[in-house]
């Protein structure tokens, strides 16, 4: 029986290398891409263009697609130009925006403000400093993982935060993974999350914001189960 590929898309600041340790204790096909957003140009659906030219570059067919964090924003993009190739979205702590809105406006009135605010001021990207890149992201790393986020972490543009996306696609079946843990995204903005998207599956994880690197065992484990499903659900068809 094949499976589709799943792909493995981070969030903010870190990059495809967060996902390896998921990859590799995954059963079925995975593959970890670098968003490329990190330029003054980028918008959801210029990355999703790229991210699929990837895809069909590598040969790539059907597709299970994991948006952790920020990459949620991408999501009605992705499904747009896949189509059927997709054939589940998981949610891995993601920023859902409202129908036609954009990733601030998924946060609260005063951090939407400040984030315009700041992205206005600083053309070359926006970095939180390392005391809050380990407040929000690396509470439950150890310390050499902490250490590698925070020097790994790169500057991010207006691109993926301030553009309007279409409403999370209905297409095709998904799955929040909800983090109980989460910091950056806390677990009550995380249902509000899952309350924009229809008959989502839920599961949880007593994980951070970085389950990935946390808990990689079992995140490759909900992952691999989910493809394997969609692999059961095309042979029965």
């Amino acid at each position: 029986m094949s499976h589709p590929t799943t792909l493995l898309l981070h969030g903010a600041g870190v990059g495809a290398w967060v996902w390896h340790a998921v990859a590799e204790r995954m059963a079925t096909p995975a593959l970890a891409l670098d968003v490329p957003c990190r330029h003054a140009d980028a918008s959801p659906a210029q990355c999703a263009r790229d991210l699929v030219a990837e895809l069909d570059r590598r040969g790539v067919g059907e597709v299970v697609i994991v948006a952790h964090s920020l990459a949620g924003v991408l999501m009605p993009a992705l499904a747009a130009q896949l189509g059927a190739r997709l054939r589940h979205g998981v949610y891995l702590a993601a920023v859902v925006p409202p129908p036609g809105g954009a990733y601030v406006d998924a946060l609260g009135r005063v951090e939407r403000t400040l984030l315009r605010l700041l992205f206005r001021f600083n053309r070359d990207g926006l970095k939180p400093g390392p005391a809050m890149i380990r407040k929000e992201l690396c509470e439950d790393l150890d310390e050499t993982t902490a250490a590698r986020v925070v020097s790994a972490y790169a500057a991010e543009f207006p691109g993926l935060y301030l553009t309007p996306v279409a409403a999370a696609p209905t297409q095709v079946t998904s799955t929040y993974l909800r983090l109980l843990r989460d910091r950056s995204l806390p677990p009550s903005r995380q249902d509000a999350m899952i309350a924009r998207l229809r008959h989502a599956r839920v599961r949880e994880l007593d994980a951070g914001h970085l389950a990935m690197l946390s808990a990689p065992a079992q995140v490759a484990a909900l992952l691999t189960g989910i493809a394997v499903g969609c692999g059961s659900e095309r042979a029965a068809a």
